[in-house]
């Protein structure tokens, strides 16, 4: 008699959970939301980011290279029409590039470390500097 009422109770429960779970179903897919209520979601167009305007690429030498030669030629690209400054710890040149952007450019080298920036400059005056260091050794490795 003890087990039948836990069956009868276990029953219970389970038909009950049933009855409540169709009830809630038939309850959320009879609800209606009235399209005042419902948010207007605007897509907005995304800005395109503005690409830099001036870029520079060193080619040759690069950073961190040991040479032999006192005198280095530096190669690289860079926008058309821009200006390009090539400095050293003892002189600064002013560059302008090819057409279509392409620079070559002979430097001296101190002895030991030597430290190259170079800074390109667009004609709306945006600019980028890079820097690379040579070394210039007779010592052979």
């Amino acid at each position: 008699m003890k087990t039948e009422k836990v069956v009868l109770s276990f029953i219970a429960v389970v038909i009950g959970l049933l009855v409540a779970g169709i009830a809630f179903f038939l309850y959320q897919s009879t609800k209606t939301i009235p399209d005042s209520k419902i948010p207007k979601i605007t897509i907005a167009n995304p800005t395109p980011t503005k690409s830099p305007s001036v870029f520079l690429s060193i080619d040759k030498p690069q950073d961190g290279e040991v040479v032999s030669q006192k005198s280095i030629t530096i190669s690289g690209k860079t926008i058309e029409g821009a200006t390009l400054i090539v400095s050293t710890s003892g002189t600064d040149q002013v560059v302008s590039p090819a057409e279509n952007g392409n620079y070559s450019v002979s430097v001296p080298l101190d002895d030991d470390e030597n430290q190259i920036t170079l800074t390109a400059i667009s004609q709306s005056g945006d600019e980028i500097t890079k820097t690379i260091t040579v070394t210039y050794s007779t010592e052979d490795f």
